[in-house]
């Protein structure tokens, strides 16, 4: 049976007559109800304290999150649960929302719900939680056109094969890293010769797609590698079942720190806001302030928000992501009329830290009023696609209403 969030405030007690004599009423109310499941887990993206649901589910609270051993950060309250929990508040008769954490994500449970929005647990999630096998049967769910998953897998692909988007910005003339691209495996002294054609003093290697945390990576001076070839080719034994790699040199402010980054988040497709994460100093993490770095790091992520655009689709059709966050780099360049340059450093679909305690703005509300919109866009293109739904009888109408109460809230 699928779990389903209701709020208690919008149930109320029926008396048995209210049960029998409304009952053929009420299974039709219920079965044409749009129901949308929401993939959640999130354990580092608390939002703003004081600002959870009286009726938070329990199940979903991270009670372990300060000190050495936490299994999250910030609180107790993330912001994928709370977006759900206030979808299911926005429209208490239309819509049943479906909380599915990582482990309950199956073919069976997302083939009950219309369609499904997957805030957290993907393919790189579930190989590093669960192996190998589980991340192969996540990645078929993506592809299964019956789980009827945003994001959708070619989009999704697109971000996490990070290849992908990093040559078609870049042939869109979007600055970026200069990078050497791997593929078909990693030849130590070929890629050594490369390095040193470049003339890069230190690099980072990674891996290429699907792939976070760090793993699947190595750093160090040129000179080391060249010194003890047998770095370079203990990492290329190590990673024998990874065919593509990125090389990049290090990129450093003039103080010889890391460079930072202004995270930009597009919300259906607009710029919404945008936060500062500092390089080296993970405490200082803040909302951008106003001025030009600002207004560079914007246009820029507008910039690649374009090549975004071309690649999100749903049913062969456009679709606004419902949530797009862009990473542009920046470090401090006197030789430059600004006095700083920007790049692309990295894009991110819905799966991933949205940095809610830093929006200037209650994005639960935003972001939970984008997802019935999405989801209702979504649903419409499966039904306009000829899709099979289950339960569908007044699907339509329900489609209908929620646009209306889309269009009184202004959205």
């Amino acid at each position: 049976m699928v779990a389903k969030f209701a709020p208690r405030s919008n149930r109320r007690v029926r008396t048995t007559k209210d049960v029998s004599s409304k009952a053929h009423a009420f299974k039709q109310i219920a079965g044409q109800k749009l129901r949308v499941g929401v993939i959640v887990g999130k354990t580092f993206d608390p939002i703003p304290q004081g600002t959870q649901d009286r009726e938070f589910p329990k199940r979903f609270k991270v009670m372990n999150n300060t000190g050495p051993g936490a299994s999250g950060w910030g609180g107790m309250f993330h912001i994928d649960v709370a977006v759900a929990v206030k979808m299911a508040r926005l429209h208490p008769n239309l819509l049943a929302i479906d909380l599915i954490s990582g482990k309950e994500v199956s073919a069976a449970r997302l083939r009950r719900n219309h369609v499904n929005i997957n805030l957290f647990y993907d393919v790189v999630i579930a190989g590093y939680e669960e192996g190998r096998s589980r991340a192969r049967y996540i990645k078929d769910l993506f592809r299964n056109d019956e789980c009827r998953m945003w994001p959708s897998f070619d989009y999704y692909d697109w971000v996490c094969t990070k290849p992908r988007y990093m040559k078609q910005c870049q042939k869109a003339g979007i600055p970026i890293i200069d990078t050497i691209f791997v593929e078909n495996g990693l030849d130590p002294a070929k890629l050594l010769r490369q390095i040193q054609a470049k003339g890069w003093d230190k690099c980072f290697i990674k891996s290429a797609a699907y792939v976070c945390f760090g793993n699947g990576a190595i750093h160090g001076k040129t000179q080391d590698w060249i010194d003890n070839p047998s770095l370079l080719q203990n990492f290329a034994k190590e990673n024998l079942g990874v065919s593509s790699f990125l090389v990049q040199p290090y990129t450093l402010k003039p103080n010889g720190k890391v460079f930072d980054e202004v995270r930009n988040f597009f919300i259906d497709g607009q710029w919404s806001y945008s936060v500062y994460t500092d390089g080296t100093d993970d405490d200082a993490v803040y909302e951008q302030p106003a001025g030009r770095v600002k207004d560079a790091c914007r246009a820029l992520s507008e910039r690649v928000y374009k090549e975004v655009a071309k690649v999100s689709k749903w049913e062969g059709k456009p679709m606004a992501p419902l949530f797009c966050r862009i990473d542009v780099g920046i470090v401090p360049d006197r030789s430059v009329g600004k006095g700083f340059r920007v790049f692309l450093n990295e894009v991110e679909c819905e799966i991933s830290t949205w940095l809610a305690r830093y929006c200037p703005f209650n994005l639960c509300e935003a972001a939970a009023h984008a997802s019935v919109k999405k989801s209702v866009e979504l649903v419409q293109g499966l039904l306009d696609a000829g899709r099979h739904l289950p339960a569908s009888r007044g699907l339509r109408g329900t489609l209908a209403e929620l646009r209306q109460g889309l269009g009184s809230a202004g959205m």
